[in-house]
């Protein structure tokens, strides 16, 4: 008694495979264009974390300021350190506020940059109008028979 199992012919299986990898002529430059979007995300990734640490290293030598101006008559002062405190959170929240706001930047920057290579490259947009279509069909309808027998997607593996 045979099982029943499929036949799998080793190189339409290669030939499948190697479909998958293979990059049109119209994959590049979207993957060129992918490449300098990450790249321009990254940069400004890069710029927002040196800022944030420089504000870190800011509020902790502001607070060093604050705790020497509280010891320095050698004797307690609430006053002095009521003040000194005050102006360490004047200063912490001016910059938790420019952490926000270069925060909203970073993310408006990276938005734009993954909307805006579509628009530059030519490409197809969704609201692209019915007439383009018709033309571009038009041209298909000349060519080859054998190449509209072609399936126009990757077969699954």
């Amino acid at each position: 008694m045979a099982k029943d199992e499929p036949h799998t012919d080793i190189a339409d299986l290669v030939r499948q495979t190697q479909a998958l990898f293979n990059l049109s002529g119209a994959a590049a430059p979207r993957l060129t264009q992918v490449m300098k979007v990450q790249e321009g995300m990254l940069e400004q990734a890069e710029t927002f974390t040196r800022h944030w640490i420089e504000r870190r290293q800011e509020a902790i030598e502001t607070a060093l300021e604050a705790l020497n101006s509280m010891n320095s008559k050698g004797k307690p002062d609430p006053v002095a350190a009521m003040q000194a405190i005050t102006e360490w959170q004047r200063g912490s929240f001016e910059r938790l506020t420019a952490d926000y706001q270069e925060w909203m930047t970073l993310c408006m920057q990276a938005t734009q940059l993954a909307a805006t290579p579509q628009s530059e490259t030519g490409q197809d947009d969704p609201a692209s109008s019915r007439t383009d279509q018709d033309k571009a069909t038009a041209k298909s309808k000349g060519r080859a028979a054998s190449s509209r027998s072609k399936p126009d997607h990757a077969t699954p593996v």
